[in-house]
């Protein structure tokens, strides 16, 4: 997951700069901030899930009260 947004970031930033060269159409810098956002939000989901699983884990062996 660390790496999709990884390379989300470089892409968006790479994406920011061929716009500002006007090298590339706003279609491409917003699809870019589009693929970003789903990175974010695909990596707090993941982060989310582990937590859920891991609370239900502790409480399944007694950890928790």
């Amino acid at each position: 997951m660390a790496e999709y947004l990884r390379e989300a970031t470089l892409a968006l930033d790479l994406a920011e700069s061929r716009f500002q060269l006007q090298l590339s159409s706003i279609v491409e810098l917003t699809q870019s901030q589009l693929n970003q956002t789903e990175a974010e939000v695909a990596s707090l989901n993941a982060q989310y899930d582990y937590q859920s699983m891991y609370a239900a884990l502790q409480y399944a062996i007694g950890a928790l009260r």
